[in-house]
């Protein structure tokens, strides 16, 4: 079979997704079983819903963009430098996977939410000079809106539930 860019994307994502369950199953059978009520499951499935993936459409060049972002980013202390290694790493993953692809079309690409925030947190504190420079910040920081705010909406449910777990305990 020959490969094709789009055989490629499909592997490394098969790839992935083995690497991801058998992670989960592995986590699965280290944890002790714990009886859970229904409030607590609520609870329990948003914070891994939230510390999860979330797909965000970007061409090779919105990739590339972030990563070097990055590479000028300012960060302070080791807890930053940790984020901004992170990110770079997992975007440098995405720029690999999407080189062979049409440089020009947006896919689907899955970021982690860890990678995501630290993406906002970055952008929000880079400095830049010129509109075309604000008009490519502004732009790739629209790419981000949407999953920034499934993560957010995410931030609310846990907040609730947590609320009402509070609640049921006093």
């Amino acid at each position: 079979m020959q490969e094709t860019p789009e055989n490629t994307v499909e592997v490394t994502e098969e790839v992935a997704n083995e690497t991801t369950e058998n992670t989960v199953e592995e986590t699965m059978i280290d944890e002790p079983k714990v009886e859970r009520t229904p409030e607590e499951q609520i609870y329990h499935d948003l914070q891994a819903q939230r510390m999860g993936k979330f797909k965000i459409r970007m061409s090779h060049g919105d990739a590339t963009y972030f990563r070097n972002l990055l590479d000028k980013a300012e960060y302070k202390g080791p807890q930053q430098a940790y984020l901004l290694i992170i990110a770079k790493t997992e975007l440098s993953q995405v720029v690999d996977g999407l080189k062979e692809m049409d440089k020009m079309t947006r896919y689907d690409v899955e970021l982690t939410s860890a990678c995501i925030e630290s993406l906002g947190f970055f952008m929000n504190s880079f400095k830049g000079k010129g509109s075309d420079s604000a008009m490519k910040l502004f732009t790739a920081s629209m790419l981000l809106r949407p999953c920034m705010g499934e993560i957010n909406a995410l931030d609310e449910k846990m907040a609730e539930a947590k609320k009402n777990l509070e609640g049921e305990d006093k």
